[in-house]
């Protein structure tokens, strides 16, 4: 029998990879800021449990976006490869970050790139191409594929936010993929990363196991979805529904400690 914190957890994870497969930023930005103001996790047991979702999550959709070819797959995985090592080393900082500095920390990255995208969307999406053969495109150095990659792991495991939220930007900024490939190979890269930034939670004991099988319950269901979603929108709603959704989240962040 279903218990009610069992419901409203699935319903959770559902909600947040619908909309986190849709964006490309793998749901953690939602989920994360619920286990921390409605469930009361300590930092590294919200980014621990968040990563499962996360995991089914980006499993899910990235099936979806490699099926209609979105995802620039040489740069998912040197991403991917920048990322393997410092997602040991965030999931390991994630237990000595104070909570009041952990929250304050995502809430100013989350308005910093949600300001930014409302300010240049328009500009940053000029000219950009919108064709379906994504692995034609150059997109970006892959040097500066692999640095971002390093970036991208810590964040994925300090945060429990999967890296899509440092991805998503920097892939919209500094490449030429549209934006739809842009949320595809950001899945892609997660889904390769944040394993072991789970991995390494789970040996610190922060991952709530009890949970898990609703959190991979809403990520299975929830991904394919968001991905559909995503092929369905044009590039400027997608990115106002980033914005819109990381101010959200920055916001609920903020108003728990003041």
């Amino acid at each position: 029998m279903l218990t009610r914190d069992a419901v409203e957890l699935f319903a959770a994870a559902f909600v947040a990879s619908v909309f986190g497969s849709m964006v490309g930023l793998g749901g953690g930005f939602i989920f994360v800021p619920i286990l921390r103001l409605f469930l009361g996790f300590a930092p590294a047991e919200a980014a621990g449990t968040s990563l499962v979702l996360i995991v089914a999550n980006s499993a899910s959709s990235v099936a979806t976006y490699l099926w209609h070819r979105r995802v620039h797959l040489k740069i998912g995985l040197i991403v991917a490869l920048g990322g393997l090592p410092t997602s040991v080393l965030g999931a390991i900082l994630a237990l000595h970050i104070p909570p009041r500095l952990f929250d304050w920390i995502l809430a100013a990255i989350l308005v910093a790139v949600a300001v930014d995208m409302f300010l240049n969307a328009e500009r940053r999406l000029a000219g950009r191409p919108e064709h379906h053969h994504v692995h034609r495109i150059k997109g970006m150095s892959y040097r500066a594929a692999f640095g971002l990659g390093l970036v991208i792991g810590l964040f994925s495991s300090l945060f429990g936010l999967g890296g899509g939220i440092v991805l998503v930007p920097s892939l919209l900024y500094f490449s030429e993929l549209p934006a739809h490939a842009i949320s595809a190979t950001s899945q892609f890269a997660i889904l390769l990363t944040s394993p072991v930034g789970l991995i390494t939670h789970a040996v610190q004991h922060d991952v709530v196991f009890s949970n898990a099988i609703p959190l991979v319950l809403g990520g299975l269901l929830g991904g394919p979805i968001g991905a559909r979603l995503s092929l369905r929108l044009k590039s400027p709603q997608l990115l106002i529904a980033v914005a819109v959704s990381l101010a959200i989240a920055a916001v609920s962040l903020i108003w728990r400690h003041l």
